[in-house]
């Protein structure tokens, strides 16, 4: 589970977690330390008891699919492979990207 950096050891952190909640974020919450659980009820925000933070979101789609004129030139980006057509041209290919998360890659 992957969670905003913010420091909550500071009045201004539990405020950011706070404001980001009210924002529509997800927040979880501990006992003292991890394990976290996803929070499907407005905090109480006993913070003398639990611990809170916001789960952090994916950024962009899972994967993409990419028209790749003569192996090394993108040309369109598409959400599907339907979409991603190699193109009219020889040497157009349709090129599947994953979110690096995702491939296993660390980041």
């Amino acid at each position: 589970m992957n969670l905003e950096q913010i420091d909550t050891s500071t009045t201004a952190g539990k405020a950011r977690v706070m404001q980001l909640a009210a924002e529509g974020r997800k927040v979880v919450c501990g006992n003292n330390c991890p394990p976290w659980k996803v929070m499907t009820d407005v905090p109480s925000w006993d913070w003398s008891t639990f611990q809170y933070a916001i789960l952090a979101e994916p950024v962009g789609p899972d994967e993409v699919w990419v028209t790749v004129a003569d192996g090394k030139t993108a040309i369109d980006v598409y959400p599907s492979q339907d979409l991603a057509q190699p193109g009219p041209r020889a040497g157009w290919s349709a090129v599947r990207y994953i979110r690096a998360d995702l491939a296993g890659e660390k980041g």
